[in-house]
């Protein structure tokens, strides 16, 4: 049986320049989180609708964290985000599998999200 891990929260402001680069850098912490891995070359982010978006996940040696590319833009923008908006993400992962970051302020909540897009995914 695998172990999924719910247990690592962290909030994230949308800023101009985050938007500009597509760019989002992950708190150094994420880098100890089970739900990662070093050789994932991709995430899936989860909004509270269950729709999802596919990015570019990369690791920074030298800063020691993770970051998203191609793909936050478009989140944002599918979400109508402007400059100061937060989310609240719940890393979702057992290290085996790509990863999910879904947009939940609680883990009740996200462990329904995460139900809904995995049968959304099956096609239940």
């Amino acid at each position: 049986m695998s172990f999924i891990s719910f247990d690592y929260c962290f909030l994230v402001e949308v800023t101009a320049s985050n938007l500009k680069e597509d760019k989002l850098y992950l708190p150094v912490e994420a880098s100890s989180s089970p739900g990662f891995n070093k050789q994932f070359q991709e995430m899936i982010l989860v909004n509270k609708e269950g729709n999802s978006w596919t990015v570019s996940l990369r690791f920074s040696e030298s800063g020691d964290m993770y970051y998203i590319r191609r793909g936050w833009k478009k989140l944002c923008l599918d979400n109508r985000c402007d400059i100061g908006d937060l989310f609240v993400f719940n890393l979702v992962g057992d290290g085996k599998t790509i990863p999910l970051l879904c947009v939940c302020p609680e883990r009740k909540e996200c462990a329904e999200l995460l139900n809904k897009y995995l049968s959304r995914k099956s096609g239940k």
